[in-house]
């Protein structure tokens, strides 16, 4: 681990170099304490290019990296199916590590990856960067007296075609991204976001019940050929605390989607829209509403990419984890509540959402 008191940068090394990558190599970059040393990629030119980029070694297996360079943290940066095996090889070389979502499509053995890094007492973090909002910890800090009764959101997409501009179609992560057996399919590896927030806001998930529409996007002449996702995805929640929720999934609307949170307490109501969570905050007896936009996404001192890099940097360098708002531990039960919806789907039936 990095000595805070030595004047030393932190050792980064990316495991991963595909489009997810580029939310937090250029914070990395910017970080005066941070200095980005090795690039990882199965596919070794996407590595290649980022070490042109920022320097840095280049290798193609995560093992390998780990043990022929001296890190001091990783990030990983890898597709759903691909999870586990850089997880363990970082445990085993001691090195901190930020994890992106989703964690994995194994349920039994991510409750057993959890329990080894727990073990291990490193420092670790997962991406679920959207913690970080201000609009969202204005809520979370309401509902701390005010709990949650009712929650109901959505993230609507289009379907991925081939077809210029295509963000699936023209980009690397079409590779897995329409196939299920590899992504979890959308409601795993895009609304767990969404399912994230709920988590956050409302506290742990005890049960799910799903539904699914397919049919529709096969329909369409020039869907990718390797699409097997669900068309849409409904799915009811109990949470531990007695409230409910309603989250739906779609990556079949092309006209018009979007992603949206609408959070109903006693004595107050909170309205998330887009991407940016934008609130609207409602209180009981009160006229007016108080606005709060989304933080920004794109590479910038605030943006809420940057202030998860930081919060995971600074707790590299002091070994307190304090400032990080998702866990490994975190990312794995949000991961648990998506895969359970996904059971509920073979099953027909409620599923209770087992996380140990």
């Amino acid at each position: 681990m990095a000595d805070t008191n030595s004047g030393k940068k932190v050792r980064v090394g990316i495991i991963g170099c595909g489009g997810i990558s580029g939310s937090h190599l250029p914070n990395l970059e910017k970080f005066d304490d941070v200095e980005l040393v090795a690039f990882c990629d199965v596919i070794v030119e996407r590595a290649q290019k980022k070490a042109d980029q920022y320097g840095g070694a280049v290798y193609d297996d995560a093992a390998k990296m780990l043990a022929g360079t001296k890190l001091d943290a990783v990030y990983i940066l890898i597709p759903t199916y691909a999870h586990g095996a850089p997880e363990r090889a970082a445990i085993a070389a001691g090195v901190p590590f930020l994890v992106e979502k989703p964690m994995g499509l194994y349920p039994d053995d991510l409750r057993k990856l959890a329990a080894e890094v727990k073990a291990s007492g490193l420092v670790n973090a997962a991406g679920f960067m959207n913690r970080y909002r201000k609009s969202v910890n204005r809520v979370k800090s309401l509902l701390a007296g005010d709990p949650a009764i009712l929650l109901d959101g959505a993230w609507i997409g289009g379907a991925p075609l081939m077809r210029e501009g295509d963000y699936f179609s023209q980009n690397p992560i079409g590779q897995w991204w329409p196939v299920k057996e590899k992504s979890g399919g959308q409601f795993v590896e895009q609304v767990i976001h969404t399912v994230d927030l709920a988590r956050y806001l409302a506290g742990e998930v005890s049960e799910v019940y799903a539904y699914a529409a397919n049919g529709f996007n096969k329909k369409l002449p020039n869907l990718v050929p390797n699409y097997t996702n669900d068309d849409a995805m409904v799915v009811s929640f109990k949470f531990e605390s007695g409230a409910i929720a309603n989250i739906m999934a779609a990556c079949s609307i092309g006209a018009s989607g979007g992603v949206f949170l609408n959070v109903w307490a006693a004595n107050h109501t909170a309205r998330f829209s887009d991407w940016g969570h934008h609130l609207q905050l409602y209180r009981n007896g009160e006229p007016g509403v108080e606005e709060i936009r989304g933080d920004a996404e794109i590479p910038s001192p605030d943006s809420i990419f940057t202030l998860e890099d930081r919060a995971f940097i600074d707790a590299v360098k002091s070994g307190d984890p304090s400032g990080i708002k998702s866990t490994h531990a975190d990312g794995v039960r949000t991961t648990l509540v998506t895969l359970a919806a996904n059971e509920s789907l073979v099953t027909g039936a409620p599923v209770k959402v087992q996380y140990e």
